[in-house]
């Protein structure tokens, strides 16, 4: 059990008998009343989002998650298929589960899969990961007047902004918690 100031943005929390991630905490001091802990609490089971305030003095269970690395296999139809390094067991995974996740799904690749009891939690993919520039816009020579980003489509569907000197056929790296540009890799 922790105290409601000790809830930090990531950590998992029990409460009413449902599992939340913490994506938003602030400590409101108001000039006149009590202060709150003020949340924005994530339901792991239906991944919808609440406000929630605690009083300072509230505790609540904070819960940690089981860890494992899985690596990818396959997909099969609308599931993917992983294997778990330490077992050899096959975890399958629903493209809901994953969301915008599916987006750096690679063969090989080694991902860390949160589980509370047996039941899969999130899936964390590698921190950056290395793509291909299917399509790119065409940049003007001397147009220098603004460091601008131009939109470019990725080898796994992916659209995101690159520098204008990213061409067709360059391997960029992406920064796989906000879907970013990182640098180009030379080969």
């Amino acid at each position: 059990m922790i105290k409601a100031t000790q809830i930090r943005k990531g950590i998992i929390i029990l409460l009413n008998e449902k599992l939340y991630r913490v994506d938003e905490m602030e400590h409101v001091t108001p000039g006149k009343g009590i202060a709150v802990v003020q949340t924005k609490l994530r339901d792991l089971n239906d991944m919808s989002v609440r406000n929630y305030r605690f009083r300072p003095s509230e505790t609540v269970e904070k819960v940690v998650l089981d860890s494992n690395e899985l690596t990818y296999s396959y997909q099969d139809e609308d599931n993917y298929i992983f294997m778990d390094n330490e077992t050899f067991d096959q975890v399958s995974l629903s493209k809901d589960f994953l969301g915008d996740s599916v987006f750096y799904l690679q063969d090989g690749a080694i991902y860390t899969l949160e589980s509370y009891r047996g039941t899969p939690m999130n899936l964390t993919p590698p921190t950056a990961m290395e793509f291909e520039v299917v399509e790119a816009e065409t940049t003007l020579k001397g147009a220098t007047v603004q460091a601008s980003y131009k939109p470019a489509k990725l080898d796994n569907g992916m659209e995101i902004m690159v520098p204008p000197f990213i061409e067709v056929g360059n391997v960029i790296k992406v920064d796989t918690r906000d879907g970013s540009y990182i640098e180009r890799v030379k080969k």
